[in-house]
């Protein structure tokens, strides 16, 4: 069998667009030989649709199109992901995450998810309910079992079990010969890995073929990095499709024995594949087809502006540059020369009569003012005021230069740069930004190789923000790791992994008092397992330590 796998970019709730990708994609399958075509988890609605599923006609037109995709499907099948009604007979949820099978004009077939996840970004438990039945279907003499989504993942792969049935388990049992998965899987780092270690697990334990389908592009926070898989029965593979690109592929199953190259897992290159593909398609996705931002002569604000001329071009990219008086001559100069370099359009504009305005009027009602940050937090302020303004006249998307380590201990300014437009950096780690600027530098040198040098050293020493000193990146970077993305308690990070308590106490009560900033702040790209936002939803107000 021939399977044709589409790995597309859905657009969540534009059916017709969606609609279309999907026959594109199925024609160029069928045209290359393919005895069948799959797409990704809800290819037709879009991965994550949320509350929007409860609009009064959503399913309605979701089902409409459904029918226009059966109606143009000839002779070869298409599989694909769509939003269905439970029954309104039997009790449960109003909906179902669904797999439609589509042959000759006719919807033949449908498929509802077994395993609903809610946890993380995932909310399927609030309007999906579950298959209550797992069953193969023959189609050219070959008994298939289609799977959706989480219905693949072993209790191994989960951080804890969370679920008491297996569909690929009693797919197998009642005599599928071929899995099929069709995934709406987010990226972050190590991810792909991961999931290729799954699915060689779940082939070599099934002794069947497997095929996985995944999503790609940006929805919400998450961006989808595709790298769809085909293995053999003993778990080697035999196709994988790129990350981070919409494309299709025709896989025969009858190949074995050699495995195709494994797929790239380097996370330093994933992550800024993510970021980029991230910038374009919520750039394309929100109607915008500039950006402009503030450019500083600092590492987050010239990675961002290369990673924008990457993802949209060099025309599509506007910077400022506002230097106020406390602003170093050589931080100015080093943004002209990445703009220069990067050719793209910018405006070097002083901002210092709007900030001497400013510190007569704060001289008025703060007369003995004794916070260093609140001069920082002016300036910040004028320059994102400023943005905002120029965005608004032009119809620019704005892009934030915030780094995941400073918003989690609240050292980016509330209404400032870490609260406008798009942040790019937002999920990324203050040592990792520094990583990606020497990726970056690859094929030339776009970020002076002395920032980074000196970025790096400073980020092993303290430093001073306000009136207290801060631990180095170096080591706050781990901390937070653990007790960000790996949720560990204070406790453990301190006896587990012998720090210093007095640092990590001081770690955990920043994170724990800055949410109200984080919420504050601009929707991140997610490129780790927890970003702020969807994947880790805190009260603003609290009072739990452990």
């Amino acid at each position: 069998m021939k399977v044709g796998i589409a790995q597309i970019n859905s657009n969540v709730g534009d059916f017709p667009k969606n609609a279309k990708r999907i026959m594109q994609a199925y024609r160029a399958c069928v045209d290359a030989g393919a005895d069948i075509v799959i797409t990704p988890e809800l290819s037709l609605v879009g991965y994550p649709p949320r509350d929007l599923i409860t609009k009064k006609t959503f399913v309605e037109k979701c089902l409409q199109a459904l029918d226009y995709l059966a109606d143009e499907v000839g002779d070869v099948p298409l599989i694909v992901g769509y939003i269905d009604y439970h029954d309104f007979v039997h009790p449960g949820k109003p909906f179902r995450n669904a797999a439609a099978f589509l042959q000759q004009g006719r919807i033949k077939r449908k498929v509802w998810k077994t395993l609903l996840p809610s946890y993380d970004m995932f909310d399927e438990h609030k309007y999906f309910e579950p298959a209550t039945a797992c069953t193969p279907f023959e189609f050219n003499g070959v008994k298939i079992g289609i799977t959706i989504g989480e219905d693949i993942w072993l209790d191994d792969f989960i951080r804890r079990p969370l679920y008491q049935r297996d569909p690929a388990r009693e797919l197998i049992e009642a005599g599928a010969e071929v899995l099929i998965n069709i995934s709406a899987a987010p990226f972050y780092k190590g991810s792909p890995l991961k999931r290729s270690n799954l699915l060689e697990v779940l082939a070599c334990g099934a002794k069947v073929p497997v095929v996985y389908c995944n999503a790609i592009g940006m929805n919400e926070q998450l961006v989808y990095d595709g790298n769809s898989l085909a293995l053999d029965k003993e778990g080697n593979e035999i196709a994988n499709l790129p990350g981070f690109m919409a494309c299709c592929k025709v896989v025969d199953l009858s190949y074995g024995g050699v495995s195709a190259p494994k797929p790239r897992t380097s996370e330093i290159q994933d992550v800024h594949d993510a970021l980029v593909l991230g910038i374009q398609d919520y750039v394309r996705k929100t109607g915008f087809s500039t950006v402009c931002m503030i450019l500083k002569g600092d590492i987050q604000s010239l990675v961002v502006a290369r990673l924008a001329v990457q993802a949209l071009g060099k025309d599509s990219v506007k910077a400022l540059i506002m230097p106020v008086q406390n602003d170093s001559f050589a931080s100015t100069l080093r943004a002209v020369e990445l703009a220069d370099k990067l050719d793209i359009e910018y405006r070097n504009v002083s901002v210092d009569v709007v900030k001497e305005s400013a510190d007569l009027v704060v001289g008025e009602i703060i007369p003995n003012l004794n916070h260093p940050l609140v001069d920082d937090g002016l300036a910040s302020r004028i320059r994102s005021m400023l943005l905002m303004a120029y965005a608004r006249d032009n119809h620019f998307l704005m892009l934030s230069s915030a780094n995941k380590t400073d918003l989690s201990i609240g050292h980016e300014v509330v209404g400032g740069d870490s609260s406008v437009g798009l942040g790019v950096l937002s999920d990324v780690p203050k040592i990792f930004v520094h990583k990606l600027a020497k990726l970056l530098n690859a094929d030339s040198e776009w970020i002076p190789k002395d920032i980074i040098a000196r970025e790096e050293e400073r980020s092993k020493k303290q430093h001073k923000h306000g009136n207290e000193f801060t631990p180095p990146y170096v080591l706050l970077d781990l901390i937070l790791e653990l007790y960000i993305d790996y949720q560990q308690s204070g406790e453990d990070i301190i006896t587990g992994h012998g720090y210093d308590e007095s640092t990590v106490r001081w770690v955990q009560r920043k994170v724990d008092l800055n949410e109200w900033k984080r919420q504050q702040a601009a929707p991140s790209i997610r490129v780790t397992s927890k970003a702020f936002g969807m994947s880790r939803r805190m009260p603003m107000v609290q009072s739990f330590v452990d």
